[in-house]
């Protein structure tokens, strides 16, 4: 008879397994289980078509429509409250496409393949649960990198969604040799690199890295899986570094609420100091990150097909302590009977946070900025304030003139204006769309020496154009640094120290506001300019979901960068 390759190896034969072997059982599992769902080949034509900067939304929606079941979920995505804002139904896969972007599509359809992939495929084993973990970790370190500075924040989130494939590939595919895992990490003194080596020769993050690689994801999502020890002494400038301890860090600090462990509680408050050391973060900002997180993990459970009930953490015995604080006030949100109730019990707090029993911060820390070391002067994010039930008539109707004012230049982009007439109504749409009292287009001069303001609309308008002609200088200028690296960024106060100096010269008294958005454009990979927004007249702090709202708009202008040029 011939001899079962899945089947789970005896303690004999496990001194002479190896990475090698391991690897064979899993692809031999593989082939009899008919490969895995989430690496089918519209997957990855998904992840071609919205890598390529030549593709457009349509080439994009083309590949996520030869799949129905996962057109159905985008498209539910698309219209909740998290992503479409209030922008009115969505109902063509295309428009989905440009409303969230082309990085966003790329790892919603990843992460909607990978939970229909592996959830409920064995009964002995909780794969969902994995899948949660995996999910909320991912959600955090969104998050946390918007806040430190990361350029390519969907690229972080893949790390951290993907660091545990291998312990997720070994359950689905070996299901016998997990389960023997689990049980030799309950015999003392046997550590989980020692049951997982024992076990199958190898270590789950060597499996997730063969894979990954195998499956061709960016070398960057290989190194981040990797569990070898890292040192952390400060906040990282190191882009690798600072996605794998990101990554790896969040699964762990997820894992303690998850995983019944004697060192749960100290491992919890460890990666929470490690977080704020890695990233540059105070305290107070990595637990507003991991509390909205986890409130949007919440929200958006049921569209990702998951049960909210799999996101309520394993309670503690009653200890007073934070790790055991924290379960008890995330079992919360997640037994709420429904979003609104989570949202209107965070928004009764001061302040409008989700402050309800949150392990708090020290006096000091919580004056502390939270500013991370790295090149790019880059501000916290606030956490987004819960929405009450039932908006203002106000709210609705600045949806609706969004939602107008995109389907416009959508058209126009798609009739082929000129992209100069494109630039004029994306700042027209961040003027009356997203609600600021001028918005600037800055573009790079021809020697690429210079950036000057070539388009403005809204208040003093003619002043800031005057104003905006400056030398490229990324060292002692935030413009220049955000025009070089890309990305987009929210300043909250233009007077902290820290901000002030990296400021032009002169741009504080010329502007007259406090805070200001700005958000790169590029085209090949090369600089061509920025969007900048604020809000003089009204003086009305500016907060996350403006930027959001901002970014409506410079999402077509990139997208038009592609098609009419």
């Amino acid at each position: 008879m011939k001899k079962d390759s899945s089947m789970p190896v005896t303690d004999q034969a496990a001194a002479q397994i190896s990475h090698a072997t391991t690897m064979a059982r899993i692809k031999s599992g593989m082939d009899r289980l008919g490969d895995l769902p989430i690496f089918s080949t519209s997957i990855n034509k998904v992840r071609r078509a919205s890598s390529d900067p030549q593709a457009d939304a349509m080439a994009v929606a083309q590949e996520v429509l030869k799949d129905a079941n996962l057109s159905t979920k985008l498209l539910r995505l698309a219209n909740s409250a998290y992503y479409n804002r209030g922008l009115g139904k969505i109902s063509v896969v295309s428009r989905a496409v440009i409303m969230l972007g082309f990085e966003t599509v790329r790892n919603l359809t990843l992460t909607l393949k990978l939970i229909e992939s592996f959830q409920n495929s064995n009964s002995a084993l909780d794969m969902s649960r994995m899948l949660v973990r995996s999910y909320i970790a991912a959600g955090l370190v969104r998050d946390l990198a918007s806040k430190c500075g990361i350029k390519d924040i969907e690229e972080s989130y893949v790390c951290a969604l993907l660091n545990n494939l291998g312990e997720i590939i070994v359950a689905y595919v070996l299901p016998q040799d997990y389960i023997r895992i689990q049980d030799l990490q309950m015999q003392a003194g046997i550590t989980p690199a020692h049951a997982e080596h024992t076990v199958l020769g190898s270590r789950f993050d060597a499996i997730s890295q063969d894979l990954a690689k195998t499956w061709e994801f960016p070398p960057l999502v290989v190194s981040s899986m990797s569990r070898a020890p890292m040192t952390i002494n400060g906040a990282s400038h190191d882009r690798l570094l600072l996605n794998r301890a990101l990554s790896c860090l969040s699964n762990e600090l997820v894992d303690t609420l998850y995983v019944t462990k004697s060192n749960a509680t100290d491992c919890f408050s460890e990666s929470l100091r490690n977080l704020a050391t890695v990233t540059g973060l105070n305290h107070g900002l990595i637990e507003n990150s991991f509390n909205d997180s986890f409130r949007m993990s919440c929200a958006l459970a049921h569209d990702y097909g998951l049960d909210k009930s799999l996101l309520k953490p394993v309670l503690g015995q009653g200890e007073d302590n934070a790790r055991d604080k924290w379960a008890r006030q995330l079992s919360y949100y997640a037994s709420a009977s429904n979003d609104t109730a989570v949202a209107q019990s965070s928004a009764s707090k001061p302040g409008g946070t989700a402050a309800l029993n949150t392990p708090q911060t020290s006096d000091t820390q919580s004056k502390e900025r939270g500013h991370a070391e790295v090149t790019a002067p880059t501000m916290a994010v606030p956490p987004v304030t819960a929405a009450s039930d039932s908006p203002p008539a106000a709210v609705f109707h600045n949806a609706q003139l969004q939602l107008s004012l995109i389907q416009e230049i959508t058209t126009a982009i798609t009739q082929g204006v000129r992209l100069n007439q494109v630039f004029v109504k994306v700042l027209e749409g961040i003027q009356r769309g997203a609600g600021f009292d001028r918005a600037l287009l800055c573009l790079v001069t021809p020697d690429r020496r210079n950036y000057v303001a070539r388009l403005a609309v809204g208040a003093s308008r003619e002043q800031m154009k005057e104003y905006f002609s400056l030398p490229i200088n990324p060292k002692r200028d935030y413009f220049s640094t955000v025009l070089l690296e890309g990305g987009e960024f929210l300043i909250e106060d233009i007077e902290d120290p820290v901000t002030a100096a990296l400021l032009p010269e002169g741009f504080s008294r010329v502007a007259a506001i406090k805070s200001f958005v700005v958000a790169a454009l590029s085209f090949d990979g090369k600089p061509v300019g920025f969007f900048y927004a604020d809000r003089p007249v009204s003086g009305q702090n500016i907060e996350a979901d403006d930027l959001r709202n901002m970014l409506n708009f410079v999402t077509q202008a990139r997208l038009a960068m592609r098609l009419c040029t």
